[in-house]
């Protein structure tokens, strides 16, 4: 099988080396897609990314801003504007619409997983088959890229650099002169709420930290509202951020915006032909060629765009994941202050394998921002007005448990007639099991922390899809995988995928870190072929 796919590669080298656009064409521009375009422009290769999705707004240059909780989260207008079926109704997602993707959007806390979270099967048994947990690198293998990641996107409080001797060179770092030295950024000052967290965590003999964030304190607004908006200063990291350094560097670098690839061309077995675009202003379509190409559209998109082209693995789009989140809320008799200021800060990993009545694999908690007056109002407090609801969040702090769903086969994206795409996605009692389980434990923090009144038992709707993985996953069979551990496609080596569907499991922590470094890691292949 290795001769086959080194002879493909050889051919198409050859092939490939004329009537073609760039060197690696990129579908997506988030945390994958965006990554692996910055890091292949900065090793001299010519890179298209082609983005569904408008550019960033650009804020007023003397900082005075505000948060439109309507324009945000409401009307979702930074977020993806197709509408994607699930049962009967169809739904817009908050999935990140913009340049950059969810890092344009998200909350930049950027986690490095266990080592556990590299063998599951160790603590799930038989509920899960080998082939279907395994994944084909080590936490050895991947740990320097993911270092390599946390200084790329300049996260503050990440864990200690350590070396690891079986890196045989070192891992460039698009924009670093030198990519090995040690970088240390300064988090945000920690607020008296979070303060009390950890204070209420060590008394009861817990271990927490502060959130690795990927903000630059200097530039930081302490915004209030954080995830789910645009920022408004260019504090949070983002892969958005990083094309713009690599334009503003002069490297072959092309993005092309409000532009979407509706269909994947094959030469029948022999590789791909090129990829359909459409500019989404004028309609106008054409084809472009490249010598490599990167999917990078999502763990929702990259599998429906490659059903929507023919491919026919039996497992494309098999196996969605998006963690088991429960959601506990606190409300405090002293201000948190969560009406004006980022109280995002504080993790624990104690129960990351299990708590005292439920010892299986879970994962962290963490806190999170209060929900704005708009969102109280869709979540059930419409009937009180908006100053109430103002007043509210003064007094909250909200904790979220991340839970590693397990794979599910009928978890899934698939298409209908007209490519719309559907998706199938429900819990396990498992999941539900530990995530109540966590739920308890997260209550009983706030209450040691000085909550009066928790209120327990709430998951995110289905219309929050952060965390999405596993619909392409890497393996080292194909029986068993659509990629191989380099995330190419088995049949078609040319093709590879850098967004979230590559993940065998879902983790213990949030992916994008995880994400971030595997897009590295499979940059470096592509550069080594191009």
């Amino acid at each position: 099988m290795t001769e086959v796919v080194v002879l493909s590669q050889q051919i198409l080298r050859k092939a490939s080396m004329s009537n073609t656009d760039c060197d690696v064409l990129v579908i997506g521009s988030g945390a994958g897609g965006g990554t692996v375009a910055a890091y292949c422009a900065s090793m001299g290769k010519s890179v298209i990314v082609i983005e569904r999705g408008s550019p960033r707004r650009v804020m007023p240059a003397d900082g005075q801003h505000r948060h439109d909780e309507n324009y945000a989260l409401i009307d979702a207008i930074p977020y993806d504007d197709r509408k994607v079926l699930i049962g009967r109704q169809e739904h817009r997602l908050y999935m990140g619409g913009i340049s950059g993707g969810g890092t344009s959007l998200y909350g930049a806390a950027l986690i490095r997983p266990q080592e556990s979270d590299f063998c599951p099967g160790n603590f799930y048994g038989d509920r899960i088959p080998e082939e279907i947990h395994r994944w084909p690198v080590t936490f050895d293998t991947f740990l320097p890229w993911l270092q390599a990641a946390e200084i790329l996107y300049r996260v503050a409080d990440a864990p200690p650099i350590n070396s690891v001797t079986n890196q045989q060179k070192p891992i460039h770092v698009p924009g670093s002169v030198h990519p090995q030295e040690p970088q240390h950024y300064s988090g945000l000052p920690l607020t008296p709420i979070s303060h009390r967290l950890m204070d209420a965590a060590r008394r009861a003999r817990l271990n927490p930290w502060r959130l690795p964030l990927a903000i630059n304190s200097a530039t930081c607004l302490r915004c209030d509202h954080c995830a789910g908006f645009e920022c408004p200063t260019g504090a949070r990291r983002s892969s958005d951020q990083l094309l713009e350094e690599s334009l503003r560097r002069g490297e072959a670098l092309r993005v092309l915006h409000q532009t979407e690839v509706t269909e994947i061309h094959r030469r029948g077995s022999a590789g791909i032909a090129g990829v359909v675009i459409r500019d989404r202003s004028t309609g106008t379509t054409q084809i472009l060629r490249a010598r490599r190409y990167v999917l990078a559209a999502g763990a929702l998109s990259s599998p429906a765009l490659l059903l929507g082209s023919g491919f026919s693995h039996p497992l494309i789009g098999r196996n969605y994941m998006t963690h088991c989140s429960p959601i506990v809320v606190g409300l405090f008799l002293r201000g948190t202050e969560a009406d004006r200021t980022f109280i995002k800060q504080v993790g624990l990993s104690d129960f990351y394998h299990g708590t005292p009545d439920l010892p299986e694999k879970m994962g962290i908690i963490q806190s999170l921002p209060a929900p704005g007056p708009e969102l109280l109002a869709k979540n059930g407090l419409a009937a009180f007005p908006r100053s109430f609801r103002r007043l509210l969040r003064r007094y909250m702090l909200p904790l979220v448990g991340i839970v590693e769903d397990l794979p599910n086969p009928e978890n899934r994206v698939t298409i209908e007639p007209g490519k719309k795409i559907r998706l199938h996605h429900t819990y396990s009692d498992f999941d539900l099991l530990r995530a109540k389980s966590l739920s308890n434990q997260m209550s009983l923090l706030l209450r040691r922390t000085g909550a009066v009144l928790r209120i327990t038992g709430r998951l995110a709707s289905n219309r929050h899809v952060a965390h999405q993985c596993g619909t392409l996953r890497f393996g080292t069979r194909r029986e068993h995988a659509v990629l191989d551990a380099d995330c190419r496609m088995f049949d078609y080596p040319e093709l590879f995928v850098a967004d979230g569907s590559f993940m065998p499991t879902s983790l213990g922590v949030g992916p994008s870190l995880t994400i971030i470094a595997n897009a590295l890691r499979v940059a470096d292949v592509l550069c080594s072929e191009v």
